[in-house]
């Protein structure tokens, strides 16, 4: 999965988002002793200061909304409480600044302002994901879940960014449809050069899909899961959810978001259960296969003659299961393990 964000007096709705996004500023008062359940201990700074500085690693500030999603439960009574707290506690104005609803780290004051023209250009993104989703499920009946992941799903784009897509294919299916949707990529930017790479940056069988959900993974794991954009299968992404109430554990706020948000009609997909795609299955995993190992070997090598060591990644492939993950992944999870 990859990644990745005056007085208030309005909201605005961005297009195909049911949540809202604050569009001015924060309180000037002191946040009130019944603003906050309890004093906020220095467990609950650290992870505020975590989740501003990993915002910022990936170029963005954070929502005082999206970081409140993030806190353990009754934290804060609602965003402007907790940007309040942060403008006011003596350690964290140091650091942080609340600037039109957004937090960032002091002297990263134009990563807030940037909010607004990034969530314009992730519209645009999931616009383009769209007419390849449209495309792959019409050729590809058995897929049961397509969906947008990094910082697209985040709703922070940044104009070099790729289009990352989780995929989920019923059994024996997973890379006849990795074969379709490459070639299906390829053939949408060639026809606009100026398009973003789509990413087929994790795609797994049923198996594995409900695997992973219904084991207890790392918090990292559960907030890309949580923060995934659905284009297609909101109803079996809502049985995964379902079969994953672990995940309410850490993030029990983001979770209840996610089961809530879920409006899209699901789309009915087939078994296809003729033996000659299971043929045709095995003989696209013959062939990407190696070819997909060597091309990450020479993607490697030029991250690392170009300086760029943590952007490298591994080249993961099981029978129901393919995915890039990078080094600066890795990172970003033992960082989210240490601070939840």
């Amino acid at each position: 999965m990859s990644h990745p964000r005056s007085a208030r007096s309005k909201q605005t709705a961005i297009p195909g988002d049911k949540r809202s996004v604050p569009t001015e500023g924060h309180s000037l008062c002191p946040p009130a002793e019944d603003d906050v359940n309890n004093a906020p201990d220095s467990a609950l700074r650290g992870r505020v200061r975590t989740l501003v500085s990993i915002a910022a690693s990936h170029g963005s500030s954070i929502s005082s909304a999206e970081l409140l999603l993030l806190l353990p439960r009754g934290s804060f009574v609602s965003p402007e409480s907790l940007e309040s707290f942060v403008t006011h506690d003596p350690g964290l104005r140091e650091e942080l600044v609340v600037s039109w609803g957004e937090i960032a780290l002091k002297g990263s004051e134009n990563l807030a302002r940037k909010h607004v023209e990034q969530l314009r250009l992730t519209e645009r993104r999931v616009s383009l994901a769209r007419s390849l989703s449209t495309r792959l499920e019409s050729m590809c009946p058995w897929i049961r879940l397509v969906a947008i992941s990094g910082s697209t799903a985040y709703r922070r784009t940044r104009p070099l960014d790729d289009i990352d897509f989780f995929i989920v294919t019923r059994r024996n299916r997973l890379w006849i449809t990795l074969l379709v949707a490459m070639l299906t990529a390829k053939g949408l930017r060639s026809r606009n050069r100026d398009s973003p790479v789509f990413c087929l940056n994790r795609i797994l069988d049923d198996d594995e899909c409900l695997g992973a959900f219904r084991s207890a993974q790392d918090p990292l794991f559960v907030r890309e899961a949580l923060s995934l954009r659905i284009l297609g299968g909101g109803e079996y992404f809502r049985e995964l959810l379902c079969s994953g109430s672990w995940m309410e554990h850490p993030f029990p706020e983001l979770f209840r978001q996610a089961i809530s948000a879920i409006e899209l009609p699901d789309r009915s997909s087939s078994s296809s259960g003729s033996r000659l795609w299971g043929i045709l299955n095995w003989a696209a995993f013959a062939a990407l296969a190696p070819y997909l190992e060597i091309a990450g070997l020479w993607r490697n090598s030029r991250l690392q003659r170009a300086g760029n060591p943590d952007a490298q990644f591994r080249t993961v492939i099981r029978r129901g299961f393919f995915a890039y993950e990078s080094r600066k992944y890795d990172l970003l999870r033992e960082t989210y393990r240490g601070a939840f």
